[in-house]
């Protein structure tokens, strides 16, 4: 499966036998929903400068992303501030030999804290992480997405939600990153969509979903940082509501596909000099 990006449009490329398939994303489906609070807020500051603070907060979200994911698959997450670096040129050479490249340098403090927030959460949770940033799809509905972490979690009761205790039964969860304002309850729609696109692969079954928010305003136990649950019945019901969602998608947008445009991955400008020497080498070689 291959992503596809063009704007605001989100593709997945599949194979299947001799046939390509464009599947669109979960995300790209939602965004068919109204939402008024984001034209107020747009209406308030301007398009311009929306649109400069999403691009940011995607940035931003797309880096503390990347820290998880090297977080929980062995690497290393190294604070490394331009202004005052902590380590030296050699010693982060060291630190990719150490790790085998799986290391990613964090430039922006409140980035560092949130990844070490994150870091906190897995100490006391200690979950199996099955799968990291792992594309999901459903050839029924012919849509896929990325699921942040697929998870087996014993049951307990953890201390990752402020003040109050996360009761959660044993089982295997689907489990996305917030790391801005929380919205709606598309977040749990989300989460919906790709457990059934998990099941339907044959790859287990879903106890539940997590939304972690590193956002958060609590204060007790991982301060700033919550963890919000979904039972595998919920689940269920924002699944049905994503589908009602979808079906509104299908008839306003179905017709929708994405612009391939395929580039190599390096240019080089050759001089006419090495240009009369590959005509003269090929004259040779005839």
């Amino acid at each position: 499966i291959k992503s596809i990006e063009w704007f605001d449009s989100r593709f997945y490329r599949l194979t299947i036998g001799d046939e390509v398939k464009y599947f669109p994303s979960v995300t790209t489906k939602l965004n068919v929903i109204n939402k008024p609070y984001l034209a107020e807020w747009r209406g308030s500051i301007g398009n311009r400068e929306a649109d400069l603070r999403v691009f940011e907060s995607s940035e931003r979200g797309t880096r503390i992303h990347y820290a998880w994911y090297v977080l929980t698959t062995g690497g290393a997450v190294i604070y490394q501030p331009n202004q005052r670096p902590n380590y030296a040129k050699e010693e982060i050479d060291q630190f990719y030999r150490d790790f085998g490249g799986n290391i990613t340098l964090m430039r922006w403090q409140d980035e560092m804290y949130d990844a070490v927030k994150l870091m906190r959460w897995h100490e006391l949770v200690k979950p199996k992480v099955l799968d990291s940033e792992l594309i999901v799809y459903s050839i029924a509905h012919a849509e896929a997405g990325t699921a942040d972490k697929i998870m087996d979690i014993e049951e307990g009761d953890y201390a990752v939600n402020g003040g109050e205790l996360l009761t959660l039964p044993k089982g295997r969860y689907v489990v996305d990153l917030k790391t801005g304002k929380m919205g709606d309850d598309d977040s749990f729609m989300q989460l919906a969509a790709y457990a059934a696109c998990y099941e339907e692969m044959g790859s287990g079954e879903i106890k539940g979903g997590l939304i972690i928010h590193t956002q958060a305003k609590t204060k007790k136990a991982i301060e700033g940082l919550s963890t919000l649950y979904r039972t595998k019945d919920g689940l269920r019901q924002d699944y049905e509501d994503y589908r009602h969602v979808s079906a509104i998608w299908e008839r306003k947008f179905g017709s929708m596909r994405p612009r391939v445009f395929e580039f190599p991955s390096m240019l080089v400008l050759k001089k006419e000099n090495e240009k009369e020497n590959e005509k003269e080498n090929e004259k040779e070689n005839e």
